[in-house]
């Protein structure tokens, strides 16, 4: 999306100044045409952006330009990636702070910029729910991510399986389906959730696996799709 592309162009200058096109289409991961077409629209716009050709040129905000996203809560910073996702945000526990930093991030455009994002909407809708009910009970979602925020194991009751004592490292939605990714010694495993019937928390605190990312863990679940039974 444009808005967000633009965003992105004014934080990697205000971060690392001066780039060339070819510099900024590489962080950005678009064109050098569509990046000096960005360009033109910030300066256009009222953004004090130029660009200037020959050695040493390039694309820079004037000096003392900032743009920042003020006054956050840490819960909305937190969420922040979860603002164009407002079912899923709310399942988690999280739709009012992610509205918030939504227009808050809204509010930090020019107003050209803001309509361009904000017009998403009148064109595309992410459902990440299945058809009906969710099979997943109202409210065990925040729990769930309550515990793993917080590093507290969880007891899980699944329909087809005895209660277990877990400890939860993090949550997965994947085509409509929740999935809980749970340590197992070092490793990790996943639980499908379309099966819970209730959770019971606990104070009992853990220590994740040793360098656990869950994106890496995911990416390599995914590759041989096979879910813990």
């Amino acid at each position: 999306m444009r808005a967000a592309r633009v965003l992105d162009m004014l934080q990697v200058l205000q971060r690392r100044g001066r780039l060339t096109a070819r510099e900024l289409s590489a962080a950005l991961e678009v064109s050098e045409r569509t990046i000096l077409r960005d360009v033109d629209a910030l300066s256009e716009a009222g953004f004090p952006i130029y660009a200037s050709r020959g050695s040493g040129g390039g694309i820079a905000l004037m000096d003392g330009f900032e743009t920042r996203l003020t006054g956050l809560t840490p819960d909305e910073a937190l969420c922040l990636f979860l603002a164009g996702q407002p079912q899923v945000a709310t399942r988690l526990g999280f739709g009012t702070p992610a509205r918030s930093a939504r227009n808050k991030l809204v509010n930090a455009l020019p107003p050209a910029l803001a309509e361009q994002a904000e017009s998403l909407a009148d064109w595309f809708v992410h459902d990440p729910e299945p058809w009906g009910d969710s099979p997943v009970p109202a409210g065990e979602l925040r729990r769930i991510a309550g515990c793993v925020r917080r590093r507290r194991r969880i007891e899980v009751h699944l329909a087809d399986r005895a209660p277990a004592l877990v400890e939860p490292l993090g949550l997965v939605l994947k085509a409509g389906t929740w999935h809980l990714v749970v340590a197992r010694g070092e490793a990790a495993a996943v639980l499908r959730l379309d099966t819970l019937q209730t959770t019971r928390l606990t104070a009992q605190p853990f220590d994740p696996p040793p360098r656990f990312s869950l994106a890496r863990f995911w990416a390599a679940h995914a590759a041989v799709a096979g879910d813990w039974k």
